[in-house]
């Protein structure tokens, strides 16, 4: 007899939809476990002058780098599935105008020589990150699932290789 609590876990090993979606969502966490401990060095610490600005550049960079590339893979390659659609053209132009609040966080965090400035700058980068992420998952991702066929799958693998190059 089988318990039906193994049910669910059984079918996310299986169903190559609830696959693509754990793919995604594990890019999604490694971005934001990497992203959190760079935001803390600037916004929790009390650092001397040579330390925050190494902080912040460090910061800078990984918002250069692994979160744009994020963000615009998502864009190319997840939104751009769905965008045409009725159902969700609302939920990709939402998405699209959240993504662009960051990338002018992120010009801001680069643009910045204030440590308040950049303090709040960066705890804004990582709490609209967050969100964004999270609507991500609880919205786009099920929208995604419903697609036909394996081709979530497919989206899934192209997003990772564009959000996660040298992985």
């Amino acid at each position: 007899m089988t318990l039906t609590s193994q049910v669910p876990f059984q079918a996310a090993e299986t169903d190559p939809a609830e696959r693509a979606c754990a793919g995604i969502r594990s890019v999604q966490q490694r971005l934001l476990t990497s992203l959190r401990p760079k935001v803390a060095m600037l916004t929790e610490l009390e650092l001397g002058p040579d330390a925050r600005e190494a902080a912040h550049a460090t910061l800078a960079a990984y918002c250069n780098g692994p979160v744009r590339r994020h963000l615009a893979a998502a864009d190319q390659v997840l939104y751009g599935r769905v965008a045409g659609a009725p159902e969700t053209r609302l939920l990709v132009q939402a998405l699209r105008i959240a993504a662009t609040v960051l990338d002018g966080d992120i010009e801001a965090l680069d643009r910045t020589d204030d440590a308040h400035r950049a303090r709040a700058v960066a705890q804004r980068i990582e709490t609209l990150m967050a969100a964004h992420l999270a609507v991500e998952r609880a919205v786009l991702l099920p929208a995604l699932a419903a697609l036909p066929g394996h081709e979530l799958a497919r989206l899934a693998a192209d997003f990772t290789v564009l959000a996660e190059p040298l992985r």
